[in-house]
């Protein structure tokens, strides 16, 4: 899933349930939900990463993460600059957690067995469509979370 929708989820729970334990337990929920929601992973061809636990990475997939990572942290900054709330910028954070976690497979972390059974666990609730159905999905999605936090 884009981290923007992951961000204007942990907005919208920062928003309404402004407690930091209902927060991080939401925001942790949330994620895993919400990519259940059909999408392309940009850096995981799953039918690869669960037969040989390996990421393909292309340049094509790092020109695309750091274009999401741009975007994600512009958007970051407009909600700190709208909503001067430190507990936002804390539930964003745990929004994507689950996502930046993930990097550990670039390091020796990929051989440790819980990890690796969360990396399963987290590619297997993500199911793949193309591209064209993974823009008006998420672009729907996104609609739907703006409206409810403005």
């Amino acid at each position: 899933m884009f981290y923007i929708i992951h961000v204007l989820a942990g907005a919208i729970i920062a928003k309404f349930f402004p407690n930091l334990f209902v927060i991080i337990i939401l925001s942790l929920l949330s994620h895993f939900l919400i990519d259940i929601i059909p999408h392309k992973d940009s850096l995981f061809d799953k039918r690869v990463f669960k037969k040989s636990y390996k990421i393909k990475i292309t340049d094509k997939a790092v020109l695309f993460e750091i274009i999401k990572s741009i975007l994600t942290l512009l958007l970051i900054i407009y909600l700190q600059i709208h909503f001067k709330s430190l507990l936002m910028l804390f539930a964003i954070f745990v929004s994507l957690l689950p996502d930046i976690v993930k990097i550990g497979h670039l390091t020796n972390l990929r051989n440790n067995k819980l990890f690796k059974k969360y990396m399963l666990f987290h590619s297997r609730i993500q199911k793949d469509v193309s591209w064209k159905l993974e823009i008006l999905i998420q672009l729907i999605v996104a609609i739907i979370l703006i409206k409810i936090l403005f």
